[in-house]
C-alpha cells in the first residue's frame, strides 16, 4: 500500500501543473467601439484541439488590419502556446496566460497582416466562456466546431 501511495505520489510531482486554460475572449476596444481594437478568440474543441481567431485594426490615419485563424500547440519546454502555420510560412507566435490576459509575442517571421500591423501586445480577457463561433471582419460567422483551419476562409 505504501508503495502504491509512493507511485502516486512520484507521478503527481513529476507530472507538473497542466497549464493553464486559454479559452475565451480577449482584446480592447477603441473609444465608441471604433479603431483602433484588437480581438483573441481561443476555441477548446472536444478533442483536445485548440483554434483560435485574431483581429487587429489600427487607428488614423491608415486603419490598417490583419486577422489569424490557427491552431495553437504546447511548447513542452516552455510551458507556453504556439502559433506555426500549416502551410509553409516563416510565422511563429507565443502565447503566455499571465492572470486575466494574454501576452503574444512574435518568435520568428511575418504573419503576413497589414501595413504595419503586428500581433505583438498583451490583451485583457473580457469572457472565459468558450467561444463557439467568430465573426471575421468581413462580418462572415465561423463556427470553430466546423472548420478546421485548412478549411477557414474570411469571405
Amino acid at each position: 500500500m505504501k508503495l502504491f501511495l509512493l507511485s502516486i505520489f512520484i507521478s503527481f510531482i513529476t507530472s507538473g501543473t497542466p497549464p493553464a486554460s486559454l479559452q475565451g475572449t480577449y482584446g480592447s476596444q477603441g473609444k465608441d467601439g471604433k479603431a483602433p481594437y484588437s480581438l483573441l478568440q481561443i476555441h477548446y474543441l472536444a478533442k483536445g484541439t485548440i483554434l483560435f481567431y485574431f483581429e487587429r485594426v489600427l487607428g488614423a490615419p491608415g486603419y490598417n488590419s490583419g486577422t489569424l485563424y490557427g491552431q495553437l500547440t504546447l511548447n513542452k519546454k516552455t510551458g507556453h502556446y504556439e502559433y506555426l502555420p500549416v502551410e509553409e510560412g516563416d510565422c511563429k507566435l507565443e502565447f503566455i496566460r499571465a492572470g486575466n490576459k494574454i501576452t503574444i509575442n512574435t518568435l520568428a517571421g511575418d504573419c503576413g497582416f497589414g501595413n504595419g500591423v503586428i500581433a505583438d501586445g498583451t490583451y485583457p480577457l473580457n469572457d472565459n466562456k468558450n467561444p463557439a463561433f467568430c465573426i471575421t471582419r468581413t462580418g462572415k460567422k465561423v463556427y470553430f466546431e466546423k472548420t478546421p483551419v485548412d478549411k477557414f476562409r474570411e469571405d
